[in-house]
């Protein structure tokens, strides 16, 4: 399946990585719903996934335009993953935080955060809204930490404030004894 957040028609779902100015820079792998170590048949089986759902033919007319460009990059993006010179090639010249990050993810758990949800075509469908009593725990917890740390921060400061007067004062009658 193609790496879209619109899966219902082409249009929309068309969008480019960070860089965007350079299309050979766009991530082919997030083009086709791949990991990085995908075999070249998950390769094979997420391209026929993707053109079947996004081809040219198979959309309205006023997303034609859209779905043709898509299908291009699909193309584009099969032929240099399946080719495995290509694709050792196009490996080398990514960034390797980006493949860094998709490793991670798994070990981490992130699936879905926010940082990834750019990078994470499933992540924009597993977003939801949230709910107004959610909204409402969220500052009582943010109001509850905030008074925990200025307690704190309170009570530190006046402990130090405190010590430094006791210290003047057990100097000043150190002082008027010995004199």
């Amino acid at each position: 399946m193609a790496a879209r957040p619109n899966q219902g028609s082409a249009q929309g779902t068309h969008q480019r990585s960070p860089h965007a100015s350079n299309p050979d820079r766009e991530n082919l792998y997030q083009l086709l719903s791949v990991p990085y170590t995908a075999s070249s048949s998950e390769i094979t089986k997420s391209y026929r996934e993707a053109m079947k759902r996004f081809h040219p033919d198979r959309v309205r007319p006023e997303h034609r335009q859209a779905a043709e460009d898509l299908c291009k990059d699909l193309n584009r993006a099969y032929r240099t993953l399946s080719n495995p010179v290509e694709r050792l090639a196009y490996d080398k010249s990514i960034r390797k935080a980006e493949v860094q990050d998709q490793i991670m993810q798994r070990y981490t758990g992130e699936f879905g955060s926010p940082r990834y949800a750019q990078q994470d075509p499933h992540a924009t469908r597993l977003k939801r809204d949230i709910t107004e009593a959610e909204r409402r725990d969220y500052r009582r917890g943010e109001r509850s930490a905030f008074v925990s740390l200025f307690s704190v921060f309170l009570v530190v400061a006046l402990g130090a404030i405190g010590l430094i007067l006791v210290g003047g004062l057990v100097s000043f009658l150190f002082r008027l004894i010995v004199s």
